[in-house]
């Protein structure tokens, strides 16, 4: 483990962070970083989809029939299992459990720590520096002073001085120990001598005591019930699933499912790749265990706390799929790619007439497609007004002279559109720390990276990979 330990010293120890301090940036290169990231764009654009266009073009049947022909392995059936199966499930375990008075207040007595409220204590406190400004604090509440308007004034906890000091409920185990000890040593209405913690002296005063307290049993036979259930339920699952392991290694899936009482369950056929099953109960079919030698599984703990066996009962082996089964997903396929050449040529056409200022013949075109501008105006590059493809296609154009850019883009196997760039403007505002913070580290990464790639290159060095 020596290579992976001495890696992690090199990643996360001092030689990183002294990169990271000598490091700089040169202040060019955050100014025109910061205008890139705060420029904007004004922009629109209309969009084109082959899935609009379909009835505009026909496949031809040969067409059809060579792409098949050239892609016939594209068209196969992977092979098929279908498993017979039984299963233990915690939940119908629980469903079958009986349960009587007597255990469940059994289960009651030995449980009652989940069915008991804690004491609660409601205090208000005034935090200061010294034990002396403390006392004189106490002095002025013996002489009538109201607790809260003390708290307001002189309080330096500011999470609680504008409400008065009050801290609201809270039980043992919250606060410090010394501030506790004392609040819960109080009497409501008192007001306790300072209290020295870590933070400074607390002047405190006891407001209201709520007494822990145990609900009664038939308050919580409900919650009982289900949580008795559940327990014993999972002792049951853990004895049945040791009883299904030695069955299901010594008889068949058929005599496990007699023996134990369980239902013996049959799947549909699927596929390895399939995604109707567990990974666990797929894998399990697959293995060569079950595929090939035909035996039991091993139990496979699946979600949802069950328990199952599984055994092939049929397979389906790999077969090639004919034409007449998938000309139709073919056609559909090559009328997509025809569609997409329609479309795109569409954009290319529009976009063209724009550029030449012919805006006669692109509206023509438009209105002939009933295409319409989808009005955007002015984005930065983390807008959310338009798809991030599209926003992306926007800053990567050429910025506009005195007119409009016009560009036909391809965004995806099916969808086109044309962008009018009308604007761009950028900020003179100062690089914010947090940028050249982040381009610091960005800098001093790939620096180390070059340092690791070379001492690699130039050492006399084996690398284990599979000891990383």
């Amino acid at each position: 483990m020596y290579e992976s330990t001495k890696l992690v010293e090199l990643t996360q120890g001092q030689i990183k962070y002294n990169l990271l301090d000598s490091a700089f940036v040169m202040p060019l290169a955050l100014k025109n970083l910061q205008a890139l990231n705060d420029q904007q764009r004004e922009f629109n654009y209309i969009q084109l989809s082959a899935n609009n266009y379909s009835d505009k073009v026909k496949v031809a049947t040969e067409s059809v029939k060579d792409f098949y022909d050239n892609q016939k392995e594209s068209f196969s059936e992977p092979q098929k299992i279908k498993v017979n199966f039984v299963e233990l499930s915690l939940s119908q375990i629980a469903k079958d459990i009986q349960v009587n008075d007597d255990e469940l207040f059994n289960f009651y007595e030995d449980e009652k720590e989940r069915f008991t409220t804690e004491e609660e204590r409601q205090a208000q406190h005034i935090l200061v520096e010294s034990k002396q400004q403390a006392e004189q604090i106490i002095a002025q509440l013996n002489s009538g002073t109201d607790f809260a308007k003390l708290a307001a004034t002189h309080s330096q906890d500011t999470g609680s001085k504008d409400a008065g000091g009050d801290l609201g409920f809270f039980t043992l185990g919250v606060m410090m120990p010394e501030f506790e000890a004392k609040v819960f040593s109080m009497k409501v209405g008192e007001v306790g001598a300072p209290v020295k913690t870590e933070f400074g002296y607390h002047v405190i005063k006891l407001n209201a005591i709520q007494v822990g307290d145990i609900k009664p049993f038939e308050s919580v036979r409900d919650d009982l019930t289900k949580l008795y259930k559940q327990t014993q339920a999972q002792k049951l699952l853990y004895d049945l699933t040791e009883q299904l392991t030695n069955l299901a290694y010594e008889v068949s899936l058929e005599e496990v499912a007699d023996q134990m009482s369980l239902k013996l369950n049959t799947s549909e056929f699927f596929t390895q790749n399939n995604t109707q099953h567990e990974q666990k109960f797929t894998d399990a079919a697959f293995s060569d265990v079950v595929f090939n030698k035909g035996e039991n599984s091993e139990p496979i703990e699946l979600s949802g706390d069950r328990v199952l066996v599984l055994r092939v009962k049929d397979k389906l082996a790999q077969r090639q799929k004919s034409f007449n089964e998938v000309k139709g997903e073919i056609n559909t396929h090559l009328t997509t790619l025809l569609a997409k050449t329609f479309v795109d040529n569409i954009a290319q056409k529009i976009s063209e007439s724009l550029t030449k200022g012919d805006t006669e013949a692109a509206q023509v075109l438009m209105d002939k497609n009933q295409l319409k501008w989808n009005k955007v105006g002015w984005i930065k590059r983390d807008s959310s007004k338009a798809d991030v493809i599209i926003v992306n296609k926007v800053f990567a154009l050429t910025k506009p002279g005195d007119s409009t850019t016009y560009s036909a883009q391809s965004l995806n196997k099916r969808d086109s559109i044309v962008i009018a760039l009308s604007k761009v403007k950028t900020s003179n505002k100062a690089p914010s720390n947090a940028l050249a913070r982040s381009l610091l580290n960005f800098e001093s990464d790939e620096t180390f990276k070059g340092i690791l790639t070379t001492l690699r290159n130039n050492a006399d060095l084996e690398i284990f990979i599979e000891r990383l």
